[in-house]
């Protein structure tokens, strides 16, 4: 029933290349980003689910 009703769709082979451009896309997009975090930034967060203290950072969460 479903592989029948995606057949009759026209061009239904585009919605599946679009939504592979569009992950693709993201993940050159994040993998960039952490191959240019600085060496602190990426220490920082890696060490953050080990610390017990409430982080101080300018962060407003709720405001």
């Amino acid at each position: 029933m479903v592989g029948d009703t995606l057949r009759n769709i026209f061009h239904v082979e585009i919605y599946a290349l679009i939504g592979f451009i569009i992950f693709f896309t993201f993940f050159i997009l994040v993998s960039i980003n952490a191959f240019r975090m600085k060496k602190e930034e990426v220490d920082e967060i890696s060490n953050m689910p080990l610390e017990d203290s409430v982080p101080t950072g300018n962060a407003r969460h709720g405001a």
